[in-house]
């Protein structure tokens, strides 16, 4: 038998090279919980923003987030149902409501929270699901409940102004909202690079100077 063993009968020393194969080389931490959800689903975002829901691949997701498909399927079975999770835990995250107590303030804000948002290559990817997405594609729905959902909560700024006397009571809110928030994505993701940034508060005084002023209140007779 051939010994292990020098001639000296010492057991020969190991190389710097044979000890550092030798060492196994340290796993990659194991995303769980909280913070799988936290990788996957912002890597979904960025993934439908760089190619669209229709070029989405569940085995990129899985990639570029470090994870096993497997793991993907398991939590969330098709794809439909991952791209909602992304979307409902982004819309989730988006900043309240504005009430400064004085509707252009508060139109200024909410609508630089929305700009803010056009920004964010996450929240940025929800834009173009809005402009991109067909009726007859499983997302649709979610995306104009959450459409619905986020109108009906900016109403609440003009319901206030009304109440306030900043707006006449038969105004249309819904054109006021509609004519900011078009202008708004117009600046932020269709003008091309190097237009003069929009200028937020200028274009709520514009809106605003173009709705008919209630008429003041009687004084009321002693």
């Amino acid at each position: 038998p051939i010994s292990i063993f020098s001639r000296s009968g010492s057991v020969p020393s190991m190389s710097r090279e044979d000890s550092e194969r030798a060492v196994p080389a340290p796993r990659a931490k194991q995303l769980r919980g909280e913070e799988l959800e936290e990788k996957v689903l912002g890597v979904v975002l960025g993934e439908v923003c760089r190619v669209g829901y229709e070029g989405l691949a569940i085995e990129q997701v899985a990639a570029r987030a470090g994870v096993n498909k497997v793991t993907l399927y398991r939590r969330w079975p098709t794809k439909p149902e991952l791209v909602q999770a992304a979307i409902r835990r982004a819309v989730d995250r988006t900043p309240d409501e504005p009430d400064t107590g004085v509707l252009r303030e508060d139109l200024i804000t909410h609508f630089g929270q929305l700009r803010r948002a056009a920004r964010e290559p996450s929240l940025r990817a929800i834009f173009r699901l809005l402009f991109d997405t067909r009726e007859d594609e499983p997302l649709s729905a979610l995306i104009h409940a959450l459409r619905e959902e986020k109108d009906a909560q900016a109403m609440q700024l003009y319901a206030r102004g009304i109440a306030r006397g900043e707006l006449p009571p038969d105004v249309d809110p819904r054109f006021l909202h509609g004519v900011l928030f078009g202008a708004v994505l117009n600046f932020e993701l269709l003008q091309p690079p190097g237009t003069s940034e929009l200028d937020l508060a200028a274009l709520v005084d514009l809106v605003l100077a173009g709705v008919p002023r209630p008429p003041p209140k009687a004084p009321k007779r002693r």
